[in-house]
């Protein structure tokens, strides 16, 4: 099956040379004669980058973690342009041990096409989980990343497993809050597009770690040469549980520490009043 592939970054190239192992030919930011799309670019830019190519009657699969504003969904965003079927494909699988072929697992959320596509995509060292729920899916997979920056402050700034247990559980249920007010299930939250993939040590659990122990924000950023999605993802929360009148006192504590420069002690003293 002839496959494209849009998005140059670690996860996109190692899933492309994934799909290739899998017999297919994948085609690197080409849309022409292909028959599905995987979209790998930073989530702000996955409306952007699909306006710019000559899309067709291909079925789009979107991997990025992310919202396309703090208003709208990526599938919001996406079926106001484009009419193809649309899925999403989440899961806690870091770049470098899928590589490597170590056994991972993923969820592909959306219509009846999903199951032929699980066809096409898994193999022995890559599960793939179907799900309806959309909407779900992207909350879930989306601020988790946010999630996972508190639960690295706190570790950074010296507490312990008990209390980064304690975020990591009150996170996650102030992302089901959100989601179910958007219309998801609520026991997507505890499967792999959420609880599942907030577990690993990622890129955004080692930005949380450094903020933890007293670094800038932008001088960690400069270090990485990228913004991690959990800080959009942060930002898009504030307004998106704003606009839905959800209560969400962690994820609202974290974006001060953040972007307001409020102390990690006098975050904990604030946490013990909730």
């Amino acid at each position: 099956m002839k496959i494209s592939l849009l998005g140059k970054g670690s996860f996109g190239s190692v899933l492309a040379s994934y799909l290739s192992s899998r017999g297919h030919d994948v085609q690197i930011d080409e849309v022409d004669k292909s028959e599905i799309i995987f979209v790998c670019v930073p989530s702000y830019a996955v409306v952007s980058a699909l306006l710019k190519e000559k899309i067709t009657n291909q079925k789009i699969i979107i991997c990025s973690k992310g919202f396309a504003s703090g208003e709208k969904l990526l599938s919001e965003a996406l079926e106001e342009k484009f009419k193809n079927e649309i899925f999403f494909l989440y899961g806690p699988t870091l770049a470098e041990e899928l590589e490597k072929g170590e056994l991972s697992a993923m969820v592909l959320a959306g219509g009846d096409g999903k199951k032929e596509l699980k066809k096409q995509i898994e193999s022995e060292t890559l599960r793939i989980e179907l799900s309806d729920d959309i909407i779900g899916a992207q909350v879930g997979a989306t601020l988790k990343n946010a999630v996972t920056i508190f639960v690295g402050i706190v570790k950074g700034a010296g507490y312990g497993e008990n209390t980064q247990a304690y975020i990591f559980t009150k996170g996650i249920q102030e992302i089901q809050k959100i989601g179910i007010a958007l219309g998801a299930e609520p026991n997507t939250f505890f499967g792999l597009t959420c609880l599942g993939d907030l577990t690993l040590h990622s890129r955004n659990r080692y930005l949380g770690v450094q903020l933890g122990k007293g670094r800038n924000l932008d001088d960690i950023l400069s270090e990485m040469h990228y913004i991690p999605e959990g800080i959009n993802a942060l930002r898009n929360a504030k307004i998106m549980a704003k606009r839905l009148g959800v209560n969400i006192p962690f994820i609202s504590l974290l974006y001060s520490i953040i972007f307001e420069n409020y102390s990690m002690q006098d975050a904990i003293k604030e946490i013990r009043k909730f």
